[in-house]
């Protein structure tokens, strides 16, 4: 019987997942907007399923000076991409506020600024897949269980954490 699963699969998955963690553990809630509430208590869950992965692996010294520099160059991004976007977004309400703005300058600056994120997405991505090449076969296949059980509640109408499919927290859209 084949499996569903195909090893591109996983891997996609694992990014995912993963990449929602680093938004997960770069992103305050108060950073956001959000004091607290909902918002924290996914984060807080998020935080600990990743811990708990994280703890699971029982990363070599290699593997986790990675996921460190993982982690680090996710939290980082997500904080420069914060920062930003809430200068870019004051910019825009500048330039939206004076008679005769030019709506195609304020839209190309926030394309530019689409652009930037996806250029960081995909270089956490990189780092992220580089921490799960690095895992030997029983490490990825705790990573597989892992990622399986997030799709799983996914299907469940659950959602796939800050910064995930669904953004801030918000339905996943696979």
């Amino acid at each position: 019987m084949k499996s569903r699963f195909t090893p591109r699969l996983i891997a996609a998955a694992l990014v995912l997942s993963l990449g929602a963690a680093g938004t997960a553990l770069a992103v305050k809630p108060e950073a956001c907007g959000y004091g607290g509430g909902r918002m924290e208590q996914q984060m807080g869950r998020h935080l600990q399923e990743m811990s708990r992965l994280h703890g699971d692996l029982k990363l070599d010294a290699r593997q986790e000076a990675l996921w460190q520099e993982a982690e680090q160059f996710t939290r980082n991004g997500m904080r420069e991409m914060g920062e930003q976007m809430r200068r870019q977004r004051a910019e825009m309400l500048a330039a939206v506020s004076k008679p005769g703005a030019d709506l195609r300058a304020v839209l190309a600056q926030m394309d530019d600024l689409r652009d930037a994120g996806r250029k960081q997405r995909e270089a956490g991505r990189e780092r992220w897949l580089t921490v799960y090449d690095s895992l030997d076969a029983s490490q990825k296949e705790k990573a597989r269980l892992f990622i399986k059980s997030r799709l799983e509640r996914m299907g469940q109408g659950g959602r796939f954490g800050p910064g995930g499919p669904g953004g801030r927290g918000g339905p996943a859209a696979g």
